[in-house]
């Protein structure tokens, strides 16, 4: 039995009918009376609308509505109150723009936690292999070498805080993600803070040949926020800026008034970041410039808590850098009242 399922197939069907049915009319309104036509004409029409109708719903509507039903379930709603017709093709449309963007994010989320398996892979294989080096030697005869035995049981023991280092980090920032460390937000003194922060990192810059300078040009020194927290991120900053600053630089942390916040801003006129690497600078291991990184250490996951503890404080790490020039990172927190 053939299908009525396309435009041309559902046309003819209905011409064919609709033209039988005049015919059988016309033949039956010969030589009646004006009544009698009359009603045949009111029989055809009622006739002709309950067939389109029938039609409309049963290839079209109720087609449309299967899709529009599902439409609505991958909106998180099972509620359906009428078929829009007019509207159909904007929320088909919506709907087909939300799914390729949920299928862009999964492949995405896939392909970095691929990347993020390997960099994890790689940031503790270094250390692990170092550590084995160095036992392999120690009992190959090198434990009873005095100028050999203590050097590498220092080196061992300095590749396995390397390897603390990186899990403690990694743990912190899976606390910060999951929600399962809540922030103590009190208002506290946010300028000695930055001193202290300061102060615990001046000999690793004076050792680098940078300045430390602090400046507060806001109205007050109280904010709202975690103080630990807001401790680590200076921390990271700061350090961060050293690493790769330039002999004989400079690093700032200033702070400005932003009506009822606070802007905070670590700066220095370092060897600054590509323009490319700007978008993916807060990920986690990733490293603008890996051979430096390697040299002076780190976890490669400082710039991913701070972006981490910001963002659970309400607000965005901001960047802006030039080559060469030197960085620029920024954020703000709320002024205490």
């Amino acid at each position: 039995m053939m299908k009525i399922n396309t435009p041309i197939k559902i046309a003819i069907f209905l011409s064919v009918f609709i033209f039988l049915f005049a015919l059988i009319l016309f033949y039956l309104a010969d030589n009646q009376s004006d009544n009698v036509i009359l009603f045949f004409l009111l029989l055809f029409f009622l006739i002709t609308v309950s067939l389109i109708y029938y039609v409309v719903k049963r290839f079209f509507h109720e087609k449309i509505k299967v899709v529009y039903k599902n439409i609505y379930k991958f909106k998180g709603t099972s509620r359906l109150q009428d078929l829009d017709v007019e509207n159909v093709e904007k929320e088909a449309e919506d709907w087909a723009n939300q799914q390729e963007k949920q299928m862009k994010k999964l492949q995405t989320d896939e392909n970095y936690r691929r990347e993020f398996i390997g960099n994890v892979s790689h940031e503790l294989k270094t250390p692990i292999f170092n550590i084995q080096g160095y036992v392999q030697t120690l009992l190959d005869g090198g434990i009873d070498d005095s100028d050999v035995n203590l050097k590498f049981l220092k080196r061992a023991n300095k590749s396995v805080e390397r390897m603390i280092n990186i899990v403690e980090d990694l743990e912190v920032i899976s606390k910060l993600e999951t929600d399962k460390e809540e922030l103590l937000v009190n208002k506290f003194d946010i300028s000695l803070v930055a001193r202290e922060a300061i102060d615990q990192l001046e000999m690793k810059a004076n050792k680098s040949n940078i300045s430390l300078v602090f400046s507060n040009e806001s109205s007050t020194d109280f904010v709202m926020g975690d103080r630990d927290k807001i401790q680590q991120v200076f921390m990271n900053l700061i350090s961060n800026s050293i690493k790769y600053g330039k002999d004989g630089g400079e690093t700032r942390v200033r702070f400005f008034d932003m009506e009822d916040n606070m802007m905070i801003e670590v700066a220095d006129n370092g060897i600054g970041i590509d323009e490319d690497s700007l978008s993916r600078l807060f990920e986690r291991f990733y490293r603008v410039d890996k051979n430096r990184s390697r040299e002076i250490g780190g976890t490669g996951l400082g710039l991913a808590i701070v972006k981490h503890i910001v963002e659970a404080h309400n607000q965005t790490i901001n960047v802006r850098s030039t080559k060469d020039v030197g960085s620029t990172f920024s954020f703000i927190l709320e002024k205490v009242k």
